[in-house]
């Protein structure tokens, strides 16, 4: 097992050097980034499985319809998403998200970040992406239906859609967000504001607050 995916890591390596492919345009999305380059849309098709490594971003071998349900990019009944292509880490912390375990790697060459795409061409909230300080999304209305710690500051792996309607930066109609990196807290209050109840965390590493400009 080991030895394969070090295998794998260094063909993706050589694919994002040599070229293999280009940018898909709207099928159906591969069953894991290691061909792919740039930034593609694909689409992902009802609940799937497959191994994820990572949180987000994940390695390029992940099955890229899973790692975007663990993202809340989609839902189980699948949906078009955005693959952007990115550099290899050091590590890959796994965690769970959205009805997905994902597991933990080490180096590896090559990375993907995943995010949902709405029906009008703008990128939907998905998760807060690592190493990304601003992250511009749109939520549709009924999306602010996840689980969120925090108020005001919220834990990153809050439900970015609830947490806005929570803060009051968007109501139950949905609408545009900026939302800004901020450092972990040591704990995380909840409360019930604006029809959106979050719940109290203790410290975590990375927070999100909303830009009300």
């Amino acid at each position: 097992m080991q030895f394969e995916r070090a295998k794998a890591a260094v063909l993706a390596a050589i694919f994002m050097v040599i070229g293999a492919t280009g940018a898909m345009a709207q099928g159906a999305c591969p069953t894991n980034a290691m061909s792919l380059q740039g930034t593609s849309i694909c689409s992902c098709s009802g609940a799937t499985s497959g191994a994820v490594w990572g949180s987000g971003p994940y390695t390029a071998d992940s099955n890229i319809c899973r790692a975007a349900q663990h993202a809340g990019a989609i839902g189980s009944g699948g949906g078009m998403v955005q693959v952007t292509m990115s550099g290899g880490m050091s590590s890959y912390p796994g965690s769970s998200a959205n009805g997905v375990s994902t597991s933990n790697w080490g180096q590896y060459g090559s990375s993907f970040s995943v995010y949902g795409v709405q029906s009008g061409g703008g990128q939907a909230c998905g998760r807060m992406p690592q190493g990304q300080d601003v992250y511009v999304c749109s939520c549709a209305p009924g999306a602010a239906n996840g689980t969120v710690w925090g108020t005001g500051t919220y834990t990153d792996d809050s439900n970015i859609c609830a947490a806005a309607q929570h803060s009051g930066v968007i109501g139950a109609g949905g609408g545009n967000v900026r939302v800004l990196a901020a450092p972990g807290l040591q704990s995380y209050r909840g409360s019930n504001w604006n029809g959106i109840t979050t719940s109290d965390y203790g410290s975590w590493g990375r927070s999100i607050i909303f830009d009300r400009n």
